[in-house]
């Protein structure tokens, strides 16, 4: 369930490129270190750094565990609190979680990102790598 969820977090974070940093790199570049720093974020299980890749009108659905869609930040972020804990569980330091994406592919459509499903994603509490 952890790896369908992180896959749609993954999309939906690359339909809010405005989340990057604005810098004198490509498009691509940005949207990368977007990526980066939600993935930082959503293991880490920091509840700022994540909610910050959500616009307030952002609509999320989730793969299994809430049948119901969520419109608006309200009732994303509340029942975001409730994966987060899940996530969570006994653990008592970061990262909850490891997320790897591989095979990534970035198409930009002018200022859309599209992305390319990665091959895998790893849901291990593995330490990132220094």
């Amino acid at each position: 369930m952890l790896r369908r969820f992180s896959v749609f977090i993954f999309l939906l974070l690359l339909s809010r490129a405005s989340f990057a940093q604005a810098t004198s790199s490509s498009p691509e570049t940005e949207v990368r270190a977007a990526l980066a720093q939600f993935i930082h974020s959503f293991e880490d299980l920091d509840w700022e750094g994540f909610r910050t890749a959500f616009d307030d009108d952002a609509t999320v659905f989730y793969p299994r565990a809430f049948p119901e869609r969520a419109r608006g930040r309200a009732e994303f972020e509340k029942t975001f609190t409730i994966v987060f804990e899940q996530i969570r569980g006994g653990k008592t330091a970061p990262p909850y979680m490891r997320i790897e994406p591989r095979g990534l592919a970035i198409q930009m459509l002018g200022d859309t990102a599209s992305p390319g499903r990665p091959h895998r994603i790893s849901e291990s509490a593995h330490s990132r790598p220094a």
